[in-house]
């Protein structure tokens, strides 16, 4: 059995995440691809990093001040609708997020330090899918300095109606939600100023994102 896209972490990860929080899953929602989870994650999220600020050409944490803002869900009363959503989300600019560093606070604090991105094995498929990086040649650049060249292929590509759809249903929590309110997403953080992407994927929920799939040879 081989697992197509390199990405058995991804999904040791996602499936980690889902038995520790209550998931949102929805089992009617058309699940969105992976990729297109990442990226919307990546747009969303900011600089903020634990304390520290994430280096160039990567996102970390979501606050959700910053959210608000960005979304137009900064003043009382302030709602979104699902066509405005998928605007406002492809409007931002798109930067690949870091994975959380350790499990605690004081090893979170590194994570901007380390800098390794989330979800390393799409990385390193996509920059060789797309002739940027060859893994086979030493000379080669490293894989970090390319993120700039891919995140501004990626934020080109945007993201299609259905992630759009599932990550604003998981924003609301309530995947049949046509709107989305300021105080639908302060209930959605609960009580977090900011969550970071594997707290994302908590609330995207796994079985509405397509990770890859077992085949046989």
């Amino acid at each position: 059995m081989l697992l197509l896209g390199h990405a058995a972490v991804s999904i040791a990860a996602s499936i980690l995440v889902a038995s520790t929080s209550p998931s949102i899953d929805q089992p009617n929602l058309v699940p969105a691809p992976a990729l297109q989870v990442i990226v919307g994650y990546g747009k969303l999220a900011g600089k903020t990093c634990f304390g520290k600020a994430s280096p160039p050409g990567s996102s970390c944490q979501l606050p959700l001040t910053d959210l608000g803002k960005e979304l137009g869900l900064d003043s009382e009363g302030s709602s979104l609708t699902k066509g405005e959503f998928n605007r406002r989300i492809n409007e931002l600019e798109f930067q690949w997020p870091l994975k959380p560093y350790g499990i605690n606070e004081k090893s979170m604090a590194k994570t901007s330090v380390i800098n390794k991105g989330a979800e390393t094995a799409y990385y390193m498929d996509e920059i060789e899918r797309r002739g940027m990086y060859d893994r086979r040649n030493p000379t080669g650049p490293l894989p970090t300095s390319l993120r700039p060249k891919l995140n501004t292929i990626l934020n080109r590509e945007g993201i299609g109606d259905d992630t759009s759809n599932v990550i604003f249903g998981a924003l609301a929590g309530d995947f049949d939600a046509e709107q989305l309110t300021q105080d639908e997403l302060k209930r959605t953080f609960e009580g977090r100023s900011s969550i970071d992407y594997y707290g994302f994927l908590d609330l995207v929920g796994n079985k509405n994102i397509n990770w890859p799939k077992y085949a046989s040879d």
